[in-house]
């Protein structure tokens, strides 16, 4: 499956050199700076480590996209960067954060068998700390977001954005099909 993902260009020499990165939570500086996001990251890490059998110390995020009926790929350089313009409004300061000098974008695709936990933006957003209700979200939808992420299983949100998060075990050399500079919004 085909995921894109915006990674430092340090993450590539390390790819270069060993052949495979692995992502490492207690080392990410964007947790460094957000320590409230810990339990949230630790949750989806613990989640993905139990459905997937392994014992990873760190994920990578990636995007994928929905129409809130069912999952897609994004095909090619053209049709990502067509779908970040579209959805400025839900990714802007995630995007804005992430576009550095030293970031780049990568095409992956992967043939081995994983969850990758597919969860809406939105969804994900919702659960940062300090969770707050703006409608339509309320308590309930806590529960049933963490159900989906415990349990890997995509839940329609009750407010879709339609950018879906998937997440990552490893960036191997062979997972990586093209890097791309990084672009700002038109």
């Amino acid at each position: 499956m085909k995921f894109w993902t915006v990674q430092k260009k340090e993450i590539i020499n390390v790819v270069d050199k060993n052949g495979i990165f692995y992502s490492d939570f207690a080392k990410s500086n964007y947790v460094k700076l957000n320590p409230n996001l810990k339990d949230l990251y630790d949750l989806v890490l613990k989640s993905f480590n139990d459905i997937n059998n392994l014992n990873l110390k760190g994920l990578i995020f990636a995007f994928s996209q929905s129409d809130n009926q069912s999952l897609y790929e994004i095909d090619n350089f053209t049709s990502f960067y067509s779908f970040i313009q579209n959805k400025r409004a839900v990714i802007e300061s995630l995007w804005n954060e992430l576009s550095s000098k030293d970031a780049v974008i990568l095409e992956l695709n992967y043939d081995d068998n994983f969850n990758p936990i597919f969860l809406d933006f939105n969804d994900f957003q919702f659960l940062m700390p300090p969770i707050v209700f703006p409608y339509p979200f309320t308590e309930q939808d806590i529960e049933r977001i963490c159900w989906s992420i415990e349990n890997g299983i995509i839940t329609r949100s009750v407010f879709p954005s339609n950018v879906i998060q998937a997440h990552l075990p490893y960036i191997k050399a062979e997972n990586i099909v093209n890097i791309y500079s990084m672009f700002d919004f038109e």
